[in-house]
């Protein structure tokens, strides 16, 4: 008898478990899919834009549509434009009240730094110079000069002393000293392929030395992998220049 009766109290409770579960499913669809879509449709609330990459007047006018109110928090340096909204709170698709104000970071462009004197520096001195002020080192060319000995920067593209954005970049040449009438300064070969550097290297007045294949599966075959002299040494003309250049296969010297 008691089983019995034991049975009888665990249906029921299962039953009015079951029963509260189907009244707070019941429950969420109402609000979820009648009371909030009501609300909304009512005026009561609104879904913020996403605001970031605007400018702030395109920002405020979005916002007008919506009766909500632009308020900039703040300024932070950045490579956008000055005044493009970089962050927003509330986020992009929170539900808000109309008239709640959004607040806004916005660029303040990017951050201005003094471009060094490189002049007279070697080239690793002047790109961890050019790191230190938050700029870039751009292209490296040599030329000849008798006023700066060789191996140190001798012009750079931007002038000392001016004020540019971060990130800027700054081409450098590299002073090869005083070339004699019967000197040349190797040029730079290395990565190119070996047709075009012996053309290059001949027109230079030099002449083609050992040239050395070896086993190579990232570049294409017949590209100049190291060469010596190195490139922008001062040599004589007619010095040999030795090739070292890729293969798919072990090849023989020459």
């Amino acid at each position: 008898m008691s089983g019995f009766l034991s049975k009888i109290i665990w249906s029921e409770l299962a039953r009015k478990f079951y029963l509260l579960i189907l009244v707070f499913i019941g429950f969420f669809a109402l609000m979820n899919w009648v009371v909030m879509p009501w609300y909304v449709n009512a005026g009561g609330i609104v879904v913020v834009p996403d605001l970031r990459g605007k400018t702030v007047q395109q920002a405020k006018s979005t916002l007008d549509s919506l009766d909500l109110q632009l308020e900039v928090a703040g300024t932070k340096s950045s490579k956008f434009p000055p005044n493009t909204v970089l962050t927003q709170n509330p986020e992009p698709d929170d539900t808000v009240k109309h008239g709640r104000r959004i607040y806004v970071v916005v660029s303040g462009g990017a951050q201005l730094t003094t471009v060094p004197n490189l002049l007279g520096h070697s080239q690793r001195e002047a790109q961890f110079m050019l790191e230190r002020a938050g700029l870039e080192l751009g292209n490296v060319s040599s030329d000849s000069s008798s006023e700066f000995p060789q191996n140190v920067v001798m012009s750079q593209s931007i002038q000392p002393g001016m004020k540019v954005p971060q990130g800027t970049f700054v081409s450098l040449v590299i002073s090869l000293g005083v070339v004699g009438p019967n000197e040349v300064s190797t040029p730079d070969v290395v990565g190119k392929p070996l047709s075009e550097a012996q053309k290059i290297l001949t027109s230079a007045g030099l002449s083609i030395g050992k040239i050395t294949f070896q086993p190579n599966s990232q570049l294409v075959p017949n590209t100049v992998l190291e060469q010596y002299p190195r490139p922008q040494e001062i040599v004589p003309k007619g010095t040999n220049v030795n090739l070292f250049v890729s293969s798919f296969a072990a090849q023989s010297e020459n």
